[in-house]
C-alpha cells in the first residue's frame, strides 16, 4: 500500500511541475506587464505549487491585452496538464475561478469583447437584463475564454522543450529564483531584452 501512495505523490508532484511549468512559460514569453519572480513545486496553504509574477513596471491601470495574457497564464497549467498526460486535476479550480473573473469583468463591466458591447452590467439589476442579452455577454465570456485557450496551446506546443526542461528542473530542485528561470530562457534563445 505504502508503494502505490508513494507512486501517487511522484505522479502528484510531476503533474505540479508539468503545470506550474506551463504558467511559469507563458507568463515570461507572452505578458506585456509582468514577468516571472519564482517558480515552487512546494506545497504552502492548500496550493501544490506556485508561479509567482512581478510587475515589469508600476502600472495603476491594464490593458485589455494584458487581461486577456492574464487568463492566458491562468489557463496554462490546465494545458500542460491535458498536453502531457491528456487528462487534468483539481489544481485548476483558483485557475479557472481567475480566468472567468476576468473574461467576465472584461465583458460585463469592462466594454471589453469583441461583439461591440459597451457598458458596465454589472450595475443593472439582475432582473431588469433580459435573459437573451445575458447570454449574449455569457457567450462573450466564453468567446474569450476559449480564444485564450487556443492561444495558450500555440504557445506551449511551440515551446514544448522549454516547459520539459522546466520540469526537471522544478522536479531536481522544487524552487527556482529568477536568475535560474532567466538563465534557461538565454539557453534556448529566449531572454528578454535588456
Amino acid at each position: 500500500c505504502r508503494a502505490v501512495f508513494d507512486t501517487y505523490n511522484t505522479l502528484e508532484k510531476e503533474m505540479t511541475a508539468y503545470h506550474e511549468s506551463g504558467h511559469l512559460v507563458v507568463l515570461y514569453l507572452r505578458h506585456p506587464t509582468k514577468d516571472v519572480f519564482k517558480a515552487s513545486i512546494i506545497s504552502h496553504k492548500g496550493a501544490l505549487g506556485v508561479v509567482q509574477p512581478q510587475p515589469k513596471e508600476e502600472l495603476h491601470t491594464q490593458s485589455k491585452e494584458s487581461l486577456l495574457t492574464d487568463i492566458e497564464v491562468s489557463l496554462a497549467g490546465y494545458v500542460a496538464e491535458k498536453m502531457k498526460y491528456n487528462t487534468t486535476s483539481s489544481g485548476v479550480t483558483q485557475d479557472f475561478k481567475t480566468a472567468m473573473a476576468i473574461a467576465h469583468a472584461m465583458v460585463w463591466g469592462l466594454g471589453m469583447s469583441d461583439a461591440g458591447i459597451v457598458g458596465d452590467y454589472s450595475v443593472i439589476p439582475w432582473s431588469e437584463i433580459s435573459d437573451s442579452f445575458k447570454n449574449k455577454l455569457n457567450t462573450e465570456t466564453q468567446n474569450i475564454m476559449q480564444r485564450c485557450l487556443k492561444e495558450t496551446e500555440i504557445v506551449l506546443k511551440k515551446e514544448w522543450l522549454i516547459v520539459e526542461r522546466f520540469v526537471k528542473e522544478l522536479l531536481d530542485k522544487e524552487e527556482l529564483e529568477y536568475d535560474e528561470i532567466v538563465a534557461i530562457f538565454k539557453e534556448y534563445g529566449k531572454a528578454h531584452a535588456a
